[in-house]
Parts: structure tokens; sequence; C-alpha cells
């Protein structure tokens, strides 16, 4: 599990807890349908941070590829690439995914996916060498600059 998912799983944890201590408070009719409660929203917050939220992402990260996929097809037919995703762990509308192409192997362009009302848009934000310097610095002639 991702740290963040994990900082949030315990923040979440800490705040149920918190509300807990304070149903002392209330009779102990009402604090046992608060600890329920509490109880329910604790495990339905671990279920969807431990395995909805990550099929969800992998669904995104799937289809985002699939669009990325298509564009490089009909932009370089001749070629081929390595496709990976960047690691983000949010549900966004922009996905963002580098591409290593096969004729050009020193270089990482970086491009996002981004769903629309109307469509899916689909631009290449930046790139770079493997080494991570910039292609400017490197002095090499990016052969699929967009």
């Amino acid at each position: 599990m991702e740290p963040t998912i994990l900082i949030g799983l315990f923040l979440i944890t800490i705040c149920i807890f918190a509300v807990g201590l304070l149903t002392f408070l209330l009779p102990k009719k009402v604090r046992k349908l608060v600890w329920v409660i509490l109880g329910i929203i604790l495990i339905c917050s671990y279920i969807y941070q431990g395995a909805i939220r990550p099929l969800i992402i992998e669904q995104q990260t799937g289809k985002a590829i699939e669009v990325l996929e298509g564009h490089l097809e009909e932009k370089y037919p001749m070629d081929s690439w390595g496709i990976t995703d960047t690691d983000d762990f949010k549900i966004e509308p922009v996905i963002n995914l580098h591409v290593i192409f096969d004729s050009e192997p020193k270089v990482v362009y970086e491009y996002t996916v981004e769903d629309t009302v109307e469509d899916t848009v689909v631009r290449q934000v930046s790139m770079w060498t493997v080494s991570g310097t910039s292609v400017e610095e490197s002095g090499i002639e990016p052969q699929h600059a967009e």
C-alpha cells in the first residue's frame, strides 16, 4: 500500500477513535448505536482504500494507455515504444504516462491523457533524457517531438 493511503487510513482511524471517546458523554443506548455506525464507517473506509480505489486507478490507467497506444500508432506507425505510468495513486481526469521509443532509447517523453466531455485529449507535455537531464542540455535532437 502507498504511504498516502496508509496516512489516510491512519487519520480516519484517529478521527473515529476520537468520536468514539466522545460517545462516553452520551447515554448508553445512543453510545452503542454511534459505535456501530463508527465501526461501519471504519470498515467501509478500509474496504474502499484497500480494494476499490486501487482497482479504479488501475482501470483508469489501463484505459489511458490504450488511448495513448492508439495515438502513437496513428502518429508513428513504423515505430515501436514502451509505455509506463508515473505511479500516481490519485483518481484524476488527467493521467501522465512516460514513453520511450525503441528508435530513441535515450529520451523519455511525457504524455497526458485527459478525459473531457467531448472526447479524450492526448498531449505531449515534456521530454528529458533517461539520465534525468533536459534534452536541450544533452544536445540530443528529439525525433518524436510534437
